[in-house]
């Protein structure tokens, strides 16, 4: 299934941050975030912990962290620039999919 985000890789995410565009593709074995030059391969049993956050009380963003950093994820509706309306349903429903991946993953090992 692939889903249009904004995403940010970094330690923390604010209003000030910059994101990016791209694409999320969900497949059993991990998650692929896709931009302009950028690619990104989670695998879920690399991730160590999902969280889905409020930011600021405008929108749900997931905070995945993983063995290469932070990854900060949200489905949205259209992006025009650095402003982005978040669908706050999908968000959660990917939110969701990624940590019964997650939790799939990790008790198995």
């Amino acid at each position: 299934m692939s889903y249009r985000i904004f995403y940010h890789h970094g330690p923390e995410l604010g209003l000030a941050t910059k994101v990016a565009k791209g694409v999320l593709d969900i497949n059993n074995e991990a998650i692929a975030i896709k931009s302009d030059g950028n690619f990104y391969h989670i695998a879920f049993c690399d991730v160590e912990d999902v969280e889905l956050i409020r930011l600021h009380k405008i929108g749900r963003v997931i905070r995945l962290k993983h063995s290469d950093g932070t990854h900060f994820v949200s489905v949205v509706r259209f992006m025009v620039g650095q402003f982005a309306l978040i669908n706050f349903l999908a968000t959660g429903r990917v939110f969701n999919r990624i940590q019964s991946a997650v939790n799939s993953k990790h008790s198995q090992v």
